[in-house]
């Protein structure tokens, strides 16, 4: 990493350090760090759509190690093993593979059970209220470096038999007496996602069939536009899903945006964007709803929440629905 001297027209190198170093360990400073910041870290990491349940979650009771992170995708309605190593370890793929078994036999009563005493919010509560055990189970190994072997056999386990496995690993810059932390996904690698993707043999996802009705989920959101904007989705996509609370793809092809997803959230209206020109969605969005909107980058595009009736207004106002 080097930092850019505008002025001298020059790069200067930004020295690297490690968790060791810097006496950050693995669960009381990465695992903290990554629970504290979710909101922006899970676009990093390639789950947009997903919820934290809780950390240091234990898995079985046969067992005495605990799950460092786990969380839940909207999106498929998948468990996610988050695995973290300070520096790096042969065994990290293993464990998280037997975590990953342990969960796949949980119903909607364990899963509750498990993570209840995890500050889990009623919002997340409702999301997994209707889980249904999923042999689907992905999983994200985070660590400082990794020996080859380890991303040669997620390979081959997400080739052959359809595993969902991500890897990435952290960096540390120092700069003034300050520490940075950058992430790098190793595998699968970004360009080559789709290919990984068609690849891999998948079985159809299994979960419950409930009743669940926008009608059901109006009354806990705590926005005033929350019923306006249901609707103005009714109208344009259909029903939606209402047990995910999102509508995906709402608007299509509009200006630099490809495609605009509504999900509403408990506190707010989360909207995602798809777009190839992420810095020039930006601009649009802020010079649209107000430079104060904080916008968050994730691989195909940006995402950002909206809290305020006024900003709403603007926004759909521009949308011209």
């Amino acid at each position: 990493m080097y930092q850019i001297d505008q002025e001298k027209m020059k790069l200067t190198k930004i020295d690297s350090t490690v968790l060791k170093n810097e006496n950050m360990m693995e669960r009381y400073h990465l695992q903290q760090y990554i629970f504290n910041s979710w909101e922006t870290f899970k676009n990093d990491v390639g789950y947009p759509g997903a919820i934290l349940l809780g950390q240091e979650i234990r898995p079985h009771d046969s067992v005495q190690d605990s799950i460092d992170l786990l969380a839940f995708d909207q999106n498929t309605s998948c468990l996610i093993i988050i695995e973290l190593k300070r520096d790096k370890n042969k065994l990290q793929l293993l464990q998280a593979l037997s975590y990953a078994a342990m969960v796949a036999t949980w119903d909607s009563e364990k899963l509750i059970t498990s993570v209840r005493n995890k500050d889990i919010s009623t919002e997340a509560l409702d999301f997994i209220k209707n889980y249904e055990p999923n042999q689907n189970v992905k999983i994200v190994l985070i660590a400082e470096y990794y020996d080859p072997e380890v991303v040669l056999t997620s390979d081959w386990l997400s080739t052959n038999y359809g595993l969902d496995i991500s890897i990435f690993s952290v960096q540390l810059h120092k700069l003034d007496g300050k520490v940075f932390l950058d992430i790098d996904q190793k595998y699968p690698l970004p360009e080559l996602s789709e290919t990984y993707e068609s690849r891999r043999k998948v079985t159809q996802n299994s979960t419950k069939q409930d009743e669940a009705s926008w009608e059901d989920v109006i009354p806990k959101l705590k926005y005033p536009f929350a019923k306006n904007g249901i609707d103005l989705c009714r109208r344009l996509k259909g029903e939606g899903d209402p047990k995910r609370r999102r509508f995906m793809h709402v608007i299509r092809n509009y200006g630099f945006f490809d495609m605009i997803s509504f999900n509403f959230r408990e506190k707010y209206l989360n909207i995602y964007v798809n777009c190839k020109d992420k810095n020039e969605c930006k601009n649009t969005i802020n010079s649209v709803i107000g430079k104060h909107i904080d916008i968050t980058e994730w691989r195909d595009g940006i995402n950002f929440n909206i809290e305020k009736k006024e900003e709403y207004n603007k926004f759909v106002e521009w949308l011209n629905v």
